[in-house]
């Protein structure tokens, strides 16, 4: 028995009009073989449930088209696949509907969401002990080892309390542990490359040090939490934008020492790259919507993409390698595995916010046509539901 698809609207999609008809492109030679078969390829993405793509290869076939009825059922297709991937529809059969009825799902964090925030509180906890223990210059045992304790149980307390009595949003979680790295890899490259910058004698003290990096992971955890709350994200667009902060600040930092072989000018790139990197992740991420595991792909690319550049490098110069060529072989290596990762992953499913909200009043707005009273004609109206 032949399998029947049909539409299911995971989330609620965005209208977009149908492409105006242009003249056809007078500086292209297309055949009709060629377009016939550039309109396969575009139908067998489509069909595949690749509206994206489908919707690429349909834009080509409208400006290509060689008469204008094959320009019509181009542009028909194009409009239809770019209002379907907008929306976020999926393919599906009738019998996996059965199994599986659609549903609106949650704003609310996941699981994986809540152990990740657990795990790296307890981890700001303890870090936030030991900066205590440096401002406070402990000596015993017992003075060292408990404040750490304490702060990691009082953050762990604090995300307790925060999801239960706030209900933390989907991605917000997440947004809290990105917006913190952030801010913990902000304070370090900045601090390094003050202390590589000035004299010994300007360097800063531990202390200060210790809490200046303590301090901006806090603000960073907490304007990641509240932005994320505020506008709506997702773990995966929430972690690309911590991911590409990272590696912009690595590609950019290693790539520099290898060039100029100053560690001052290392640092000064690796930190102005970590915040380019973190606005292109987020707007990236708010067009492409990626899913974590896409991410984690990506950051796998860029480990061993540096790794195994870096390694050859050293493993061909043997002892004719220098820390230039190795800082220069890792960064191209980062660089391109991140690249490679990017673009293997670029087929995986995407990971769309799950904030929902009420139709406004003109959404909710229907044309109404209701026989005349008398009987003659009919009446044109509008009807809202309340």
């Amino acid at each position: 028995m032949k399998s029947v698809y049909a539409l299911v609207l995971i989330l609620g999609a965005s209208a977009v009009g149908l492409p105006a008809l242009a003249a056809p492109d007078a500086g292209r030679s297309v055949t009709d073989e060629q377009w016939s078969a550039g309109y396969v390829e575009a139908r067998a993405e489509m069909l595949a449930g690749r509206f994206q793509a489908a919707a690429s290869k349909f834009e080509s076939l409208v400006s290509s088209a060689p008469d204008r009825e094959r320009r019509i059922v181009a542009s028909e297709m194009l409009g239809a696949c770019r209002t379907w991937a907008a929306g976020g529809f999926l393919l599906t059969t009738p019998e996996r509907m059965a199994l599986t009825p659609p549903k609106l799902l949650e704003d609310r964090r996941t699981t994986d969401e809540l152990a990740i925030l657990y795990t790296n509180a307890v981890l700001y906890g303890l870090y936030a002990g030991v900066v205590l223990d440096t401002r406070t210059n402990a000596k015993s045992a017992g003075g060292v080892i408990l404040p750490p304790l304490a702060l990691a149980g009082a953050s762990a307390g604090v995300v307790a309390v925060l999801d239960n009595n706030v209900r933390l949003g989907y991605g917000v979680a997440q947004s809290i542990v990105s917006g913190m790295y952030v801010g913990f890899e902000e304070g370090i490259t900045w601090i390094l490359w003050h202390q590589a910058s000035v004299p010994n004698s300007s360097e800063w003290s531990g202390q200060n040090v210790a809490t200046l990096i303590w301090g901006l992971g806090t603000l960073g955890a907490i304007a990641g939490g509240s932005v994320g709350a505020a506008y709506g994200t997702t773990p995966g667009r929430a972690s690309l934008m911590a991911s590409a902060a990272m590696w912009s600040g690595l590609v950019a930092g290693t790539l520099a020492g290898g060039a100029s072989n100053h560690a001052d000018t290392a640092l000064l790139s690796s930190a102005i790259a970590l915040n380019v990197g973190a606005v292109a992740g987020a707007l990236v991420g708010a067009e492409v919507s990626p899913s974590i595991a896409r991410v984690r792909f990506v950051d796998l690319g860029g480990l061993s993409g540096g790794l195994l550049l870096g390694g050859l490098y050293l493993a061909i110069q043997d002892r004719n390698a220098s820390g230039r060529g190795s800082l220069i072989s890792t960064s191209l290596g980062m660089a391109a595995g991140l690249t490679t990762a990017w673009l293997l992953t670029r087929d995986m499913e995407t990971d769309l916010p799950r904030r929902h909200r009420d139709p406004g009043f003109a959404e909710r707005l229907m044309p109404t046509l209701t026989p005349a009273a008398n009987g003659a004609g009919m009446v044109l109206g509008v009807a809202a539901a309340l």
